[in-house]
């Protein structure tokens, strides 16, 4: 018997003992969400406070998550930003005075002895709610997710390849001048695994001389990539990089 057998026969036990108890921990939660659902339809206020106590592990449980495990950290920021209005947004809600009331939580009396209702939003306030969620999805969801997928594309073998055939086009170069680069509003998709993908991306481009954009349609084969169109646009003007009959004008 090998060593990597002899490993395999070993931990086959532990690895069935965990995944039994993570079956176990599954049911159960199962089992509690069952029990707070139903506690939550006849208001009972623990049920309440079970969900504010998951929405809460929640909220620690994607931090975690995303700051230890998601690539790049912009896109981990984007992550918790979503996690931060949905988890806010239901903890905000069943600490209103009003869910509060429903729930039998709601005992408030003035300094003469008198009930005090809890009191409701105001138009203004639902506006004000409103305009706050809607900013909040921009700023901590919208605004890192747009810079991780940039960052993501960047990062991608088929961007750093594209770059590279720009730069060595005269075409290019003698037209932007050197150095050459790339801009921030970039666009396009990029679908790939170990050994197949494709891209379509438009870059906009930057030098000395002026402006313009490159236009490229790529594909992966074997795990290698390869450009089959690459097109740069200065102005009017449409020039093909890749293919190209000539490597030193723009054609």
């Amino acid at each position: 018997m090998d060593l990597c057998t002899w490993i395999d026969d070993s931990f086959q036990p532990w690895l069935k003992a965990i995944s039994y108890a993570l079956d176990c921990v599954l049911f159960l939660l199962y089992v509690a969400y069952a029990f707070i659902g139903f506690g939550l339809w006849k208001l009972r206020n623990w049920a309440r406070k079970g969900v504010l106590g998951i929405t809460i592990f929640g909220a620690l449980a994607v931090l975690i998550v995303s700051l230890v495990f998601v690539k790049p950290i912009i896109l981990g920021i984007s992550v918790i930003g979503l996690a931060v209005i949905e988890f806010g947004w239901i903890g905000w809600y069943l600490m209103r005075p009003r869910v509060q009331y429903a729930f039998g939580a709601w005992s408030r009396y003035s300094s003469s002895g008198e009930w005090i209702e809890p009191p409701g939003l105001s138009k203004r306030g639902r506006l004000g709610i409103v305009t706050l969620a809607a900013a909040s999805f921009v700023v901590f969801f919208v605004v890192p997710l747009f810079f991780a997928v940039g960052a993501m594309m960047r990062s991608s073998d088929a961007y750093k390849l594209t770059l590279n055939t720009a730069q060595a086009s005269p075409c290019v170069t003698n037209t932007l001048g050197v150095p050459l680069e790339p801009g921030w509003m970039m666009g396009g998709s990029i679908t790939e695994s170990s050994i197949e993908g494709s891209a379509e991306l438009s870059i906009p481009v930057k030098g000395p001389k002026g402006k313009g954009s490159l236009d490229v349609q790529a594909k992966k084969l074997n795990g290698n990539w390869r450009i089959d169109s690459l097109i740069f646009t200065h102005g009017t003007v449409r020039s093909s990089i890749v293919p190209s009959k000539s490597n030193q004008a723009c054609q």
